[in-house]
């Protein structure tokens, strides 16, 4: 076997690592494990065993599977052979006047070169023939999206219309064309036959962005089938805005009232007999410059399995004011695979704070006006109810129906409206709801409450294409067909993160995050349910991540990397359950390799915790690094957007009324074991401050005060950059540079008693103070109540080195060093730390209470992630 152990005659000189640095081959080995040539690699303690031929390397990383992307998109429409469901005819009926395009895929079954027939008419309310309105632009294509793809421009027309086609392919038809109507009121019609007028099969139709009545001729053949309608009504999810399907009729009965807003929908319209219906609807928006319609319909809903014919008693509509739309609970408009525990294959629906879900209710027991059911929303984690606001909308409040075998079944239906608070604890919720007579109705329906920040975007607090690029991406705008995202053209950019590799020119590795929707098998778990498990209870952002970051800690050994482009199948790949993930996200546990404990570096740990940040709601984004963040020679770690700043204190200048020092949101969450393997000494681990909570300024000075270097090449990804797009010789104009942040932050003052901060296992936060300013005799830390109780800070103080006085090494070729403040961990460490004349550095850190020669148990994870809130006071 390879002994991967390092003692003391491994370490080389400081001036020839640096210099190695440098070198074509970048030979820097990572720490303990024997891994890829970079990554987290450990600057300062380069390995002198050669690097295993079956070692992994960063530019080994996998191109991303095409059906990984395929299920992490989610194509909601797709080209299918239709079956035994279809539309004959559609017919439109307009409330305006102007001019409205129109997209129809039809299916040709046949594949004998028949002639094949489009047929278009603009009729009056009487019937008639109207030749004042037009149909122009008209186009036809012949298995569009394939290889062999033909497209014919057919010729202007006016009333009335038969287009033929002299022969045809079987396949898919795309026939677009745009209605030019001065008058309102007019019905423009659709079908398509062949010659001996056999309808071909219409299945996706795109009508006009309008207030429009929708009337189809349904075709069941060969025998009873289920039959959904399914489509999209989109406007921009502004809760004061409305897109929606209603009064869906069937043969004249009524079956449901508005039921989803802004996003999917899906209706099971019932078992029908085989033959001919009348299907009825309308769309309507708030406004229409834009808006997005279509529908469909088949035997088929959107469930993945199909196994779904009608609503649950108790069941979860989409609103696109909730703003969830992409996760994959909602993949079918309605949550179907919805149930009152979570299990696997289960998808509990994901409700924002802040924002109002829609549950239906069915019961005989209703009557439409003054018996309605009664709601009840309980905390999963306290088996109590929550007093949110209810409501019944009297549009909301209506007699529906649904075919069974055939016939008419009248039911009565409710569409409440529940708020969850802005402030509401993160984690699992119940929905149970009552008949009048005080008995249940369906069962428990289990949903997750999540993060909010669309606030943020309102109060300008971030960009939309911040959060679009860094949150979420609601896709508000519309789907195209075989989409998986809105016309809006987002890049996808909020289901990636990205390393960017050292300095410029770049060399990019884009990690597939699946923070919505599950890559891996459906039947397990997905990020969103071991996010919500690991916050629950939770009311933060901060508190969330430091959960989160402990999960993710706990989950990894750092060993050999896993290198995948698909970093949820490193998260998801055992089994991992909620309830364990609730257990680890707190102290006082750890995971075990029985548990399922993963080989992982840092570029494993940043994806994957701003993964499941994002599945959670919270803003984030993965941080790359070239010079000794964290202690390390090339790093990567994550920031999260963690809104209330100031979470750490500390002064801008030597002054308790100047302003704050931390004022940046984004906040360092980085989950690396600073550790590494436990093949090191700790003597050789004072520079390593991974495992660390931090503002980014607070991070960087770190960085100088331990070591003497300052921080470089710090940069994440801009709002506009392509996931999909190029991975080579990326430039410096082509990343967003953090710079400034890290390096030429503002020091962080300790003018006066009770300022806070967060402490990770392996971080070291500095403070920079004045003993002639404060007056005072000593500084101290304490944990601050409910701060946690895993870690003890203590303190070491060293003398305040000038960032902008000449450095004490600097030659050519290699990066310049100052004198380092407190180059090793100081004997005489305290909870109470006199303080020399003149200025000082102020370290705070939890000391691991081992001998200095001592090396690391990496089967003691006990305290892996934990991290504590403590107090600073002066002493006089």
């Amino acid at each position: 076997m390879l002994d991967n152990s390092i003692s003391s005659t491994h370490v080389t000189s400081r001036r020839a690592r640096r210099a190695a640095r440098h070198g074509d081959a970048l030979a820097l080995l990572l720490l303990g494990a024997i891994g890829p040539v970079v990554g987290c690699s450990d600057d300062e303690l380069a390995l002198e065993t050669p690097v295993e031929t079956s070692a992994q390397e960063l530019t080994s990383i996998p191109t991303i599977s095409d059906e990984a992307l395929q299920k992490t998109l989610a194509p909601i429409r797709a080209l299918a052979v239709p079956g035994r469901v279809y539309m004959k005819s559609v017919e439109e009926t307009f409330s305006g006047s102007g001019t409205f395009s129109q997209v129809v895929h039809v299916y040709q079954p046949d594949a004998n070169g028949e002639r094949i027939r489009f047929e278009l008419a603009a009729k009056t309310s009487t019937g008639q023939v109207d030749t004042n309105h037009r149909f122009e632009s008209v186009k036809v294509t012949s298995r569009p999206g394939e290889p062999d793809q033909t497209q014919q421009t057919l010729w202007n027309s006016s009333g009335q219309q038969v287009y033929e086609l002299s022969t045809s392919r079987q396949g898919w038809y795309r026939f677009e064309f745009s209605y030019v109507a001065p008058n309102a009121g007019r019905t423009q019609s659709f079908k398509a036959t062949d010659v001996s007028g056999n309808s071909l099969k219409i299945v996706w139709v795109d009508p006009a962005s309008a207030a429009v009545q929708v009337r189809a001729k349904v075709a069941v053949d060969s025998s009873a089938s289920q039959v959904f309608l399914k489509g999209g009504a989109y406007r921009n999810a502004d809760p004061s805005q409305f897109a929606y399907a209603d009064n869906v009729k069937l043969n004249g009965n009524l079956l449901y009232r508005r039921g989803f807003d802004q996003g999917r929908y899906n209706f099971p319209l019932g078992q029908l007999n085989a033959a001919e219906h009348t299907l009825e609807f309308s769309l309507a928006a708030s406004a229409y410059n834009p808006a997005k319609f279509w529908f469909g319909v088949s035997e088929k809903s959107f469930a993945p399995t199909g196994t779904k014919t009608s609503w649950d008693r108790v069941q979860f509509l989409y609103q696109g004011a909730m703003r969830t739309g992409d996760y994959d609970a909602w993949s079918e408009g309605v949550a179907f695979a919805q149930g009152a525990t979570v299990a696997n294959g289960v998808r509990p629906p994901p409700v924002r704070r802040g924002t109002t879900f829609s549950v239906a209710v069915d019961d005989s027991s209703l009557n439409g006006t003054t018996q309605n059911a009664t709601l009840r929303v309980i905390s999963d984690a306290t088996g109590a109810e929550v007093s949110w606001a209810k409501s019944l909308p009297t549009d909301g409040d209506y007699r529906g129906g649904i075919f069974t075998s055939g016939a008419f079944s009248s039911r009565n239906r409710e569409h409440w409206r529940i708020t969850v608070p802005g402030d509401a604890p993160i984690g699992r919720y119940l929905v149970r709801a009552f008949a009048p007579g005080g008995a249940r109705i369906g069962q428990d329906v289990v949903f997750y409450v999540i993060h909010n920040p669309y606030p943020l975007v309102a109060s300008g607090a971030i960009s939309k294409a911040e959060l679009e690029t860094y949150g979420y991406d609601e896709d508000e705008d519309g789907v195209n067909l075989n989409g998986g995202y809105g016309s809006d053209q987002d890049n996808i950019r909020d289901h990636f993160t990205v390393l960017y590799e050292w300095s410029p020119p770049y060399a990019v590795y884009p990690k597939l995050t699946a923070a919505f929707r599950r890559t891996t098998d459906e039947s397990k778990f997905s990020f969103l349910d071991h996010a919500v498990a690991a916050a629950q209870g939770t009311t933060s952002e901060l508190e969330t991540m430091r959960r989160l970051y402990r999960l993710v800690t706990q989950r990894y050994r750092y060993t050999q990397p896993t290198n995948l482009g698909d970093v949820s199948s490193i998260f998801l790949s055992d089994g991992l359950d909620p309830a364990e993930s609730l257990q680890y996200g707190n102290p006082g546990t750890q995971l075990s390799w029985d548990d399922g404990v993963n080989g992982a570096q840092c570029y494993d740990y940043a994806p994957v915790l701003a993964a499941i940040a994002r599945s959670a709601g919270v803003l984030s984004r993965v941080v790359s690094s070239r010079g000794f963040l964290g202690g390390w020679g090339n790093h990567f770690f994550t920031e999260a957007y963690t809104p209330g700043v100031p979470h750490h204190g500390g002064k801008q200048q030597n002054s308790s009324s100047s302003p704050n020092s931390d004022t940046s949101p984004w906040y360092v969450f980085d989950a690396t074991n600073p550790d590494a393997s436990g093949s090191t000494p700790y003597q050789y681990l004072w520079e390593r401050y991974s495992e660390g909570i931090a503002p980014q300024a607070q991070y960087g000075k770190a960085t100088f005060v331990l070591s003497g270097y300052k921080p470089l090449g710090t940069t994440t990804n801009t709002v506009t950059w392509d996931p999909l797009g190029p991975t080579d010789d990326i430039g410096a104009d082509d990343v967003l540079s953090l710079q400034a942040e890290y390096e030429s932050g503002p020091d962080f003052w300790l003018t006066q008693s009770g300022v806070t901060g967060f402490l990770g296992r392996g971080e070291k936060d500095v403070y920079r103070i004045s003993k002639a300013t404060t007056g005072a005799r000593a500084v101290s830390v304490r944990t601050a109540p409910g701060g946690g109780n895993t870690l003890q800070p203590v303190l070491c103080v060293g003398p305040y080195v000038d960032p902008d006085g000449p450095p004490v090494e600097s030659e050519p070729g290699v990066e310049p060093r100052w004198a380092a403040s407190v180059p090793v961990r100081c004997a005489d460490r305290a909870t109470t730390y006199p303080l020399p004349e003149g200025e000082s550095y102020v370290v705070v850190f939890h000391d691991h209470g081992q001998p200095d020669d001592a090396y690391p148990n990496s089967d003691d994870r006990l305290k892996l992630g934990d991290s504590v809130q403590y107090i600073l006071d002066l002493e006089y």
